[in-house]
């Protein structure tokens, strides 16, 4: 027993770390201190990293990728200049396929039927809010059109899955699609819809549905693995 909580304590503790990196940037949004913001968008990937990599058993390479993709997107949005902001955002779409893959990989029982029936209904609330928005360029609706099957595909992925089987992997995954859900919701009609208004509960609100949603995605990665490992 003391082992195992002397094993476990480094992973407590920069989990501890991770969140309280995401209150730091929180504080650092409020005060638009563009340095501090900048370095909690690197160190929460890298920490979600080292966690994963004390935890996991069987560590897989695109749950790496994948935090790298975030990382560089992360330093990319946070560039004014228009060339890294459109590197920025094919990154981004790699970084989704990157998380679908990787989803893929880890769902034992696929129902393709179910999957593309789940899809649907998230692909219908993306193409009307997209259809609804003025003063959009050809370039942005092709990348709001990708963002959104993206999304939709990867919620349907886990909605679908956890009607198959309700147990904690498909859990954690369906947690972790919606939180991202809100999160493209709410950068979606900050953006389209309300660009003139400024609010300071954008952005907190923005962070820690960010943090949880990759957090509890860790936790759906773990917990795939642990079946893996021992099948019922």
């Amino acid at each position: 027993m003391t082992q195992t909580n002397k094993d476990t304590r480094p992973i407590q503790l920069l989990s501890y770390a991770y969140f309280a990196m995401a209150l730091v940037e929180i504080i650092a949004e409020g005060i638009k201190y563009k340095p501090l913001i900048l370095f909690s968008r690197i160190a929460l990937p890298i920490l979600l990293m080292t966690i994963y990599r004390l935890k996991s058993k069987k560590p897989k390479f695109l749950f790496y990728l994948l935090m790298v993709l975030l990382l560089i997107s992360n330093l990319f949005f946070a560039n004014e200049s228009p060339t890294i902001f459109h590197a920025a955002i094919v990154i981004f779409i790699f970084h989704r396929i990157t998380m679908i893959v990787l989803v893929f990989q880890l769902i034992p029982k696929k129902n393709y039927l179910y999957i593309l029936l789940a899809t649907f209904p998230f692909l219908v609330i993306f193409f009307y809010l997209i259809s609804v928005t003025n003063e959009i360029s050809d370039s942005q609706f092709n990348v709001l059109i990708l963002q959104s099957i993206l999304t939709s595909v990867l919620s349907g992925l886990a909605l679908s899955s956890y009607l198959v089987a309700d147990n904690r992997q498909n859990s954690w995954l369906l947690i972790s699609a919606l939180l991202l859900i809100g999160l493209r919701f709410i950068i979606f009609i900050e953006e389209y819809f309300l660009y003139d208004l400024s609010s300071p509960l954008y952005r907190p609100i923005i962070v820690l549905l960010y943090v949880f949603a990759f957090f509890t995605f860790y936790k759906f990665v773990i917990a795939a693995e642990t079946n893996e490992t021992n099948p019922d």
